[in-house]
């Protein structure tokens, strides 16, 4: 039993070691530069695919280590330089961004060395094992924890005891003071980031034989990362380290004593951690007015000299349309395109949904998916294992179940706030997907919940078509279009709107901000499961990819593309995005990836404020010059 304690103690400390050197450098360019650096995990991959590459060629170890911190490096350097350094202060731009280069930098290592995972590269000297004590140590564990170590040491003298980290600190602290002084931030900066890459590029090669080297690695890699800036804190390396080892020891001995529960145990630490220090153990608070960066939802009406009734007419005219669209286009499309119409508009429920959290609200919310996938579950769940096949039970019970799944980690999260806050949503729906892969019995596991039909609706002679199902689903989303309309038109929505915008001067004016943003949490999480419960049938299935990062991510970039705080806009967006993934499939299936990388890239750069606004300009200026000529 002793031995078997020491054994995982080492192991544990040698894996905390590579999580420090994961997390060091997110935890860095977070809280000291404040740039919410999402592609972290992906820089990791291509240090490890690089430097096992070079390793494997050269037999040089010490070769391949060098070469993927140093092609980590030089790619961090040019997303810093060419695209990050136009975002600072504007940390949904930063996400959208980088989730983009996550994509882009997958499909490309993808085309350079095959979809096929490498295998970890161990040189023979550092292959063997010594003995301490009574036990056999592996010594490329005993390098790992050797090369921590020294690391953590030069990395803390630089933050602490140079003039270099002086100087970094006092910029963020108040950067235009360090400017005025004749500090060159921008260069400091850059240098800070790729430092921070490169350290994530460097542990690549030693990571690999514990996380393995393949094309998912990228986002595996940065959920430890974000694991570890949670629970050490952002902007502090000995925080990282003590996050790095606490989390390394405690998945240790979880495999070796709880291995039905080990994946979990990392999770109880961070929930725990965030119950008690929000900011992490040795963190610093970073949060801000107004992180996600939206300034404004609908745009303002220009004076006409149109009656009442005209003005009226214009306003609603484009949802009539619309609607005339929605309702009498489907019975002449094709039943793919059909279909493809369907989930636009589940999805638009589902963009809405968490539009009232981002595009309202303003928090920056990386796990929405989540609530889609337990939605869904809970619709397969009952229909497959329970039986039930009501549409009045299962669909009633979908949203119950998620609005208590929101009410708990939005109790969670909201204890802390902006990039901390992005990165609990992210962590919970990671852990949310991860119980849908390990309770097989329930969910069907990675194979995921198949057979889901559609329900009964309890009426005599009724036999379901895609025609019949997509006006349920029409149905269902204009109730839901009107409800939130009316939400986000209320004192509340203006309240909501007034947080986002200066949360502080609210709090003053006697609002409980918590309240208000804990209500938004919750309802954004009732109609997006809903539309889950609605995608179940749709689909067919419900997997755990459906409750994870990519979904939460590719829902964002619907809102964002759309223009959020519209409410119309995600449904644009979802219109837009669905149908180049379509488009996508059916020409170039294998770049998918890369196209929708430069989606986000392009929406960053070119669609700041969305499609939705720029229609919206578009229908006053109309409305404007139809006053002007007929008066």
């Amino acid at each position: 039993m002793m031995d078997a304690l020491l054994v995982n103690l080492v192991l544990g400390i040698s894996f905390g070691f590579i999580l420090f050197l994961l997390g060091t450098g997110l935890s860095l360019t977070m809280g000291l530069m404040r740039i919410v650096n999402l592609a972290h995990g992906a820089l990791y991959m291509v240090g490890a695919y690089t430097g096992v590459f070079v390793a494997s060629s050269t037999g040089n170890f010490v070769l391949g280590v060098t070469a993927g911190g140093a092609a980590a490096a030089v790619c961090g350097l040019m997303m810093e330089t060419g695209f990050l350094r136009k975002l600072y202060q504007r940390q949904l731009s930063q996400v959208l961004l980088t989730i983009g280069f996550v994509h882009i930098l997958t499909n490309l290592v993808q085309w350079v060395w095959g979809a096929l995972p490498l295998p970890a590269f161990i040189p023979s000297m550092l292959s063997g094992a010594l003995p301490l004590g009574r036990i056999n140590v592996p010594v490329f564990r005993l390098v790992i924890i050797a090369i921590g170590l020294a690391a953590a040491a030069g990395l803390w003298f630089f933050q602490e005891k140079t003039r270099l980290g002086a100087i970094i600190r006092a910029g963020m602290d108040n950067k235009e003071m360090a400017t005025a002084l004749g500090i060159n931030l921008q260069v400091v900066f850059s240098g800070v980031f790729a430092l921070g890459a490169f350290v994530a590029g460097f542990c690549g090669l030693f990571g690999a034989p514990t996380l393995g080297i393949n094309l998912a690695i990228g986002w595996e890699a940065l959920l430890f990362a974000m694991i570890v800036v949670i629970v050490g804190g952002a902007g502090s390396v000995q925080g990282a380290l003590v996050g790095g080892l606490l989390i390394g020891i405690v998945d240790a001995y979880g495999k070796a004593f709880f291995p039905e529960l080990a994946y979990f145990t990392i999770y109880l630490v961070l929930i725990i951690i965030l119950l008690f220090r929000p900011n992490g153990l040795l963190g610093r608070s970073i949060g801000e007015v107004n992180p996600a960066g939206i300034t404004t939802s609908l745009v303002t009406s220009m004076s006409t000299n149109l009656k009442p009734w005209q003005n009226r007419l214009f306003t609603l005219a484009p949802y009539l349309g619309a609607g005339i669209v929605f309702l009498f286009l489907p019975p002449f499309l094709p039943t793919y395109y059909l279909s493809m119409l369907t989930k636009v508009v589940i999805f638009g429920i589902f963009a809405m949904s968490l539009d009232l959290v981002l595009g309202y609200t303003g928090l920056i919310s990386l796990g929405h998916a989540a609530f889609l996938g337990i939605g869904g579950y809970t619709f397969g769940i009952l229909m497959i294992r329970g039986g039930i096949n009501s549409f009045w039970v299962l669909v009633p019970s979908a949203i119950a179940v998620t609005s208590i799944i929101a009410a708990i980690t939005g109790y969670i999260a909201l204890r802390v706030s902006g990039v901390y806050f992005l990165l609990i949503t992210l962590a919970f729906g990671q852990l949310f997907s991860s119980v849908a892969v390990k309770w097989r019995a329930m969910t069907g596991g990675t194979d995921g919940l198949v057979g889901i039909k559609y329900p009964s609706l309890g009426l005599p002679g009724f036999v379901w078509t895609e025609y019949s199902f997509y006006y349920l689903v029409l149905i269902i989303f204009a109730l839901c279009f009107f409800l939130l309309y009316r939400i986000v038109n209320s004192s509340f929505g203006h309240a909501i709107v007034g947080i986002r915008e200066n949360e502080p001067r609210m709090q003053s004016l006697g609002y409980n901000t918590w309240v208000y943003k804990y209500a938004a949490f919750i309802i954004g999480g009732i109609f997006a499961g809903a539309a889950g419960a609605l995608f179940a049938p749709f689909y067919g299935a419900v997997m755990p990819s459906h409750l994870g990062l990519i979904t939460s991510a590719m829902v964002m970039l619907m809102v964002v593309i759309g223009s959020p705080g519209t409410l119309f806009g995600p449904v644009i967006g979802s219109l837009v995005v669905l149908f180049l993934e379509y488009f996508s499939s059916v020409y170039s299936p294998e770049r998918w990836p890369l196209i929708l990388g430069g989606v986000f890239v392009i929406c960053v750069l070119f669609l700041r404020d969305g499609i939705g606004l720029h229609l919206a300009r578009s229908w006053r200026r109309l409305r404007h010059w139809y006053g002007t000529i007929t008066s």
